[in-house]
């Protein structure tokens, strides 16, 4: 039976076998407590990449020791992306209790009433900056007490869109005496968010490339290109690079394009193995130009963009292959609209492990 948790501690220590604990979200028939793990029982990641509270599944074996007793241990450890994670909207909120109430966008299994959820658990903002409507994005963790009740606790709660009042429909208002003024930065920023957030709606394959285009763009990548499209047939979308990061993408609506993008990924691991890229991009007045953009010593990616889930799919050669959530780059644009500070080395930084924040 598979088993999912949290990481609870990492020990890498010279000499010694690395291992790890792991908090299980159930509770564990003939075990008490945290269930250890080796590193050599991970599956697709290595242990120097895992952190503390990251999400795994395992099933549970019995461990001989030396000494002739037996340990219950987790083996077959895979990492699971917060892909798992579930959004819902803000119903009731009390800032000076710091709890509020989620309903969830998807009804949840032997849960019918809305969760309840603590300003502790929150991440990236305060509950001050929260407002009733606001959509967030969380974790359910099960919480198991001595008496036997079993409670699910919201947990890594992220801001994704704010909710925007319905009197703020113009970037202007007017004012008693008739006259316009500009609405504040706050207003302005939580229409973008508002906008960006419509992305699920979109069922148009090329609406949604030129999307991923805009939002690639509003992130502040400056060196990207988008292919032209009427060449483009078993070809990427587009390419860009940043600090030292260099990704070809392409964008799809289909739920499961692994076998149907197959041999396209593999032309596009073939082209990044080159130590320059020469592209295709098409020109503001609808003509087209060739590009010769140097790659070599780039940590060179190939992403699929989907409105699905974020995973590292496999790696050829050093060539990392993964499917990007439209969703996940939008939260990253979130986050630096909102931030004081947030130079390009973050966001290459932020771009380079988006499968694993």
């Amino acid at each position: 039976m598979k088993i999912t948790g949290t990481i609870k501690s990492i020990s890498i220590r010279e000499g010694k076998a690395a291992c790890g604990f792991i908090t299980p979200d159930t509770a564990i028939p003939g075990h008490e407590g945290d269930i250890r793990f080796f590193a050599d029982k991970l599956i697709g990641i290595a242990i120097q990449d895992l952190a503390k509270e990251n999400l795994v599944e395992f099933i549970v074996k019995e461990w001989n020791k030396k000494d002739g007793t037996i340990e219950k241990v987790a083996e077959e450890v895979y990492f699971l992306h917060e892909s798992n994670r579930l959004t819902g909207v803000i119903n009731w909120l009390n800032k000076e209790e710091g709890r509020g109430f989620i309903k969830p966008d998807k009804p949840l299994k032997n849960q019918d009433k809305d969760l309840l959820f603590f300003q502790q658990d929150l991440e990236e903002i305060a509950i001050e900056n929260l407002c009733k409507g606001d959509r967030l994005e969380f974790t359910l963790q099960n919480i198991n007490y001595k008496d036997g009740r079993v409670v699910k606790a919201v947990k890594k709660i992220r801001l994704l869109f704010p909710n925007l009042p319905k009197t703020t429909v113009s970037l202007k208002k007017k004012t008693i005496d008739n006259n316009i003024e500009p609405l504040n930065v706050k207003d302005i920023k939580a229409k973008i968010s508002s906008c960006l957030g419509n992305c699920m709606k979109l069922s148009d394959s090329a609406e949604f490339e030129d999307y991923v285009f805009m939002v690639l763009r509003l992130l502040g990548i400056h060196n990207l290109y988008q292919y032209d499209k009427k060449n483009q047939a078993g070809r990427a979308d587009g390419f860009f690079i940043i600090g030292s990061l260099a990704v070809m993408y392409d964008c799809t609506l289909r739920k499961n394009f692994d076998e149907y993008k197959k041999d396209q990924i593999e032309n596009y691991v073939n082209k990044l193995k080159n130590s320059q890229m020469t592209i295709d991009i098409r020109l503001t007045d609808g003509g087209g130009k060739k590009k010769t953009l140097q790659i070599q010593g780039k940590n060179r990616q190939v992403w699929i963009i989907t409105q699905e889930n974020t995973r590292e799919l496999y790696d050829v050669d050093g060539i990392r292959i993964k499917e990007i959530s439209v969703q996940d780059l939008i939260q990253i644009f979130n986050k630096r609209l909102y931030s004081d500070a947030f130079e390009e080395d973050d966001l290459s930084a932020h771009l380079a492990v988006i499968d694993k924040t």
